[in-house]
């Protein structure tokens, strides 16, 4: 008799789990327990979806189950729950949508039960018009919804469901999943209003970085609450309204929650299998769980974060994919008897919590460590922000991209970077993360050949001119301040002379009360006009000229010179962020 592989959850890890333990042989017998209706779908496209970009259903189905089953020849169980697991038995209990209940034997097990969505105390939050984004069904009666409440007219019976809209949506969370969703509603004509507890959006990244999405939203017409929360849901006169702590009533006509997932672990605990600190799953690089026959894979379980060491729980479609193989692969070779040292054998790599958003027409991405992250290690770092743009700005088309890079101050070591702009992020994002992966140094980076013809890059990329510019940093040539800094330490009783060596006409156009203007082509004849005896913090609009007013101050022997990072651009983007 064959022996039996069991999977619970499907998705991401479980299918990904499921096809590669049958590549691996096709000596087992697996099994496929799947809580919900199907076992591969795009989770992550569900938003787009909503707001019409993917036209079709369908296309969010990765393979049907009717043709997974047979090309991998899994026993697949759709409606079917698994409810608790016994180690000393290897079975586990489940529950079918009929309510029959049975057990199931297992010689290997594989727990792929994913993340559940957070749902904060809220009074109210069970009102019939407040809906998640996780799955299809989740989607389906979106739309259903929005369909009731905004039906046709009469003559215009025929039109889509996708045209019928309410007039507010109310999205609690600002992440991914609340700004892809709010994006998409708001391009559905719906009044959307945002509600986030933290003082930003998107805090998988710093501050100053995910400023630009909310800046985007305002824009296209969006009401942005930031350092807020809902405290109640309530019904006046017919009419949905949320109360938050701060006193503010939010009247809506669909709200979504959207406020984060935490590591589904209820059957891993009912099994005694150990947790980690994250209170996610504790597995090894092999994916096994403390139990030798159990493994666990996808958002419930940790991994080891590439910079820190660390053990981390980062639920993103990417790592969990790569999990799932790793556990299918490794739990196969275990029911044919493998060696432990067959060289199938697969072992998880770290994660570095490589992501990306879009939000109207600005991209943001992260990889690795934010500085606030550094922080909280106790991290010795340096930054540097690059201003530059997706191609040759001589070629039309081209966009803004602003990098952020942090790296080790005693070795120049990669540790993070996140980008903001417009296309582009994502290709800079990807090479840095594969540079961080490296072992990359910002040195290095100074020395990249990419590929470059105008409509794609530029002959001197904002990920190469990011090296050049923390290079010079290390090596003592480019002395920097953040935007941050600076602007806490005017009005201080140490403030720098702030030395602004743009031309007149964008002074005219904006500038700080406390900077000093000197246009960089006139500072050599007017070197005298810089004070002697002060610290000098010296910008432009994106920091290449104040670079340069820094190399004429520092090479005619003054010390104490600062170059603004990011230039006047980013210190008004922090101060957006301050006042928002």
């Amino acid at each position: 008799m064959s022996k039996r592989l069991v999977i619970v959850g499907g998705v991401a890890a479980g299918a990904s789990a499921a096809a590669k333990a049958r590549r691996t042989t096709e000596d087992i017998e697996i099994v496929l327990i799947e809580a919900g209706p199907y076992i591969s779908f795009a989770n992550c496209g569900l938003p787009y979806y909503l707001g019409g970009e993917i036209a079709e259903r369908d296309s969010l189905f990765v393979v049907s189950d009717k043709t997974f089953a047979t090309r991998y020849r899994v026993d697949i169980r759709t409606h079917t729950t698994a409810t608790g697991v016994d180690p000393q038995a290897r079975t586990i209990s489940i529950c079918s949508a009929d309510g029959a209940v049975d057990e199931l034997a297992y010689d290997r097990l594989i727990l792929a039960t994913g993340s559940v969505g957070v749902r904060p105390p809220i009074e109210g939050l069970d009102d019939g018009c407040i809906f998640t984004v996780r799955t299809v069904p989740d989607v389906d009666a979106i739309t259903a919804f929005l369909a009731k409440v905004a039906p046709p007219a009469p003559e215009t019976a025929e039109v889509d469901v996708k045209t019928r809209v309410p007039l507010r949506a109310a999205v609690i969370g600002g992440g991914y999943i609340g700004l892809e969703t709010a994006e998409q509603l708001r391009a559905r004509g719906l009044e959307v209003t945002i509600i986030e507890m933290a003082e930003q959006l998107m805090l998988a990244m710093d501050t100053e970085m995910a400023e630009p999405l909310r800046q985007a939203l305002v824009a296209d017409g969006c009401e942005v609450i930031l350092g807020d929360a809902v405290a109640r849901i309530v019904e006046r006169d017919g009419h949905h309204v949320m109360l938050t702590r701060g006193g503010r009533e939010v009247p809506f006509d669909i709200g979504i929650l959207a406020v984060g997932a935490k590591p589904s672990v209820e059957l891993a605990r009912s099994a005694g299998i150990t947790l980690g600190p994250s209170g996610a799953i504790q597995v090894d690089t092999a994916q096994h769980t403390s139990d030798p026959c159990i493994y666990a894979a996808g958002d419930n379980c940790e991994s080891v974060h590439l910079v820190t060491g660390k053990a981390v729980n980062i639920p993103l479609a990417g790592p969990a994919n790569k999990a799932g193989r790793v556990a299918g692969a490794n739990a196969a070779l275990d029911l044919v008897g493998a060696d432990d040292d067959d060289p199938t054998r697969l072992a998880a790599p770290p994660v570095l919590g490589t992501a990306i958003v879009r939000v109207c027409d600005v991209i943001a991405g992260v990889t690795g460590l934010t500085e606030a992250a550094a922080a909280r290690e106790g991290l010795d770092v340096q930054l540097a922000y690059i201003p530059g743009a997706s191609h040759a700005s001589y070629y039309p088309g081209s966009k803004k991209v602003l990098l952020k890079v942090l790296f080790e101050a005693t070795t120049g070591r990669l540790l993070g970077a996140q980008g903001v702009g417009g296309a582009g992020v994502d290709k800079r994002i990807d090479v840095l993360a594969t540079a961080i992966s490296a072992g990359m140094t910002v040195g290095d980076l100074e020395h990249l050949d990419l590929c470059y013809a105008p409509p794609f890059g530029s002959a001197k990329d904002v990920v190469i001119l990011s090296g050049f510019a923390a290079a010079n940093a290390l090596r003592g040539v480019m002395p920097s301040m953040t935007p941050q800094e600076l602007l806490d330490r005017l009005g201080g009783e140490n403030a720098p002379l702030v030395l602004d060596v743009r031309t007149q006409r964008e002074w005219e156009a904006g500038h700080l009360d406390e900077a000093v203007h000197l246009p960089l082509d006139e500072l050599r004849e007017r070197l005298d006009e810089v004070p002697t005896d002060r610290e000098i913090a010296v910008h432009c609009a994106g920091g290449y000229r104040s670079y340069l007013a820094q190399r004429i101050l520092m090479n005619r022997g003054r010390d104490g010179v600062r170059n603004v990072l990011g230039g006047y651009g980013l210190i008004e983007q922090v101060m957006s962020s301050r006042e928002a």
